[in-house]
């Protein structure tokens, strides 16, 4: 016999750590056993991400600065210009905030958020209408009868 049974035994105890450190090498990165694990089907590959994502992306994934903002158009100065900033109390030994905008800088005009702000108040409203249908039909239905499965066992 080629391998006695204690022999065995100890090859079981060594060999089968490895065997499970090769399966669990398959869900690590890149590499020679992720490629035969996602060819058996054991390993997950990454789905694309929806355009959306990739447009929000930066184009060097590697480097992505901290603190970083994002540039965003403020809605555009309304008819009315805001109240004059006339410090009172304890304010009043600070000096005047500075504002976060040019008048040069661009903004997104108050006409296209009203109408941005009307189709989710439509939208609002056709789905509470959908809700308060299912709720009334949920109290009208009788409840529906138990399935009729046969005990199994």
């Amino acid at each position: 016999m080629l391998f006695d049974p204690p022999m065995m035994k100890s090859m079981i105890m060594l060999l089968g750590p490895a065997v499970i450190a090769l399966s669990l090498a398959g869900c690590a990165g890149e590499g020679p056993v992720k490629t035969v694990a996602e060819v058996a089907g054991i390993a997950t590959t990454p789905q694309e991400p929806k355009s959306f994502v990739q447009q929000s992306r930066p184009a060097d994934p590697a480097y992505i600065p901290i603190n970083k903002t994002v540039a965003v158009n403020p809605l555009c100065p309304g008819p009315t210009p805001p109240p004059a900033y006339t410090p009172t109390g304890q304010a009043a030994r600070f000096a005047a905030p500075v504002p976060d905008r040019k008048p040069t800088d661009p903004c997104k005009p108050r006409a296209e958020f009203k109408q941005i702000e009307s189709q989710l108040e439509a939208r609002r409203m056709s789905n509470d209408a959908a809700g308060s249908q299912a709720v009334s039909l949920g109290k009208a239905l009788p409840a529906p009868a138990p399935a009729a499965a046969l005990p199994t066992n």
